[in-house]
């Protein structure tokens, strides 16, 4: 294969990339010295399969209904606009996570099934339908999370997803962990690291964080600060620093950046008799479902 080139396998049953099945064809393309396999997914079965790794296994129907629809949009406004060349969007968190249909029940299969090509709108425009696991009280603004406004994507309380496992947590950053941080971000550690909040959004949320040490200081965005840090281990920006003996214990509330839909708080408001559309409306005011089956 010369670079450049491209390659569609197809067989049956489905492909498998690496230990992962694979709905559709599989793309090969040569690009700087690396094999980079593409999945080619029809678009339901692609939706079907973000939401069995976006939601939880025990989600509500329409609480999982609401998130297919999310997906959905968020997949269409990809396509339409690609990050590369070779691909739609990426089978992350940078995107949405994709891992092939390996496990996607039929509960899954259904949440798609049922709302087949609906999408959601802003004034005819696809909606940004951005989502995150637990939003821990309250969502966020889009404007003060990235520094863009979307009438649609306002700050609101949301007291549904207070059982999520991620409602409130609890980190501790190590001496040696911190000074790991510190240094990606560009300051030498010593023995007098300080990490601090030192801006919060209106929402509670930090903004941004000083790290300084041996008379360097710097302050930064407090996502720089948590992609250091780890998403895994610090979960969200709604969180306290607080230094502990050579150490910094971190408590926070939810899990995600907190703008668009709380997942938790979906499955808050489907437990208690809410449908998708109307779970929809309230994480996305203003916006309008199209694109029904007949």
């Amino acid at each position: 294969m010369l670079p450049g080139d491209a390659l569609d396998a197809a067989g049956t049953p489905d492909l498998r990339v690496g230990n992962r099945e694979v709905a559709g064809r599989v793309r090969l393309l040569a690009r700087k010295g690396v094999l980079l396999a593409v999945a080619v997914v029809p678009l339901e079965a692609y939706v079907a399969a973000v939401v069995s790794r976006e939601a939880g296994p025990r989600f509500q129907p329409e609480a999982l209904a609401a998130l297919a629809v999310a997906a959905r949009t968020y997949a269409v406004g990809a396509a339409a606009k690609p990050r590369d060349p070779a691909y739609d969007v990426v089978g992350s968190v940078e995107d949405q996570v994709f891992e092939g249909m390996d496990g996607v029940t039929p509960a899954f299969r259904e949440a798609a099934d049922r709302t087949r090509g609906m999408v959601a709108r802003y004034r005819g425009e696809l909606a940004e339908t951005v989502y995150h696991s637990t939003c821990g009280g309250r969502t966020e603004d889009a404007g003060s999370a990235w520094g863009k406004d979307v009438p649609y994507l306002r700050a609101q309380p949301c007291d549904d997803c207070a059982d999520s496992p991620y409602y409130r947590w609890e980190y501790r950053i190590t001496g040696a962990e911190g000074r790991r941080v510190a240094k990606a971000l560009g300051v030498p550690p010593g023995k007098d690291l300080r990490i601090a909040v030192t801006g919060r959004t209106p929402t509670g949320r930090a903004s941004r964080v000083r790290i300084s040490s041996g008379g360097v200081s710097r302050e930064l965005q407090a996502a720089e600060f948590r992609k250091a840090a780890g998403y895994a281990n610090v979960r969200s920006l709604k969180m306290e620093i607080v230094p502990v003996a050579g150490e910094w214990r971190i408590t926070g509330e939810g899990w995600g950046h907190g703008v668009g839909m709380c997942q938790f708080g979906a499955n808050g408001m489907a437990r208690r008799g809410a449908v998708f559309r109307e779970i929809l409306a309230r994480y996305y005011p203003g916006t309008d479902i199209t694109g029904e089956s007949p």
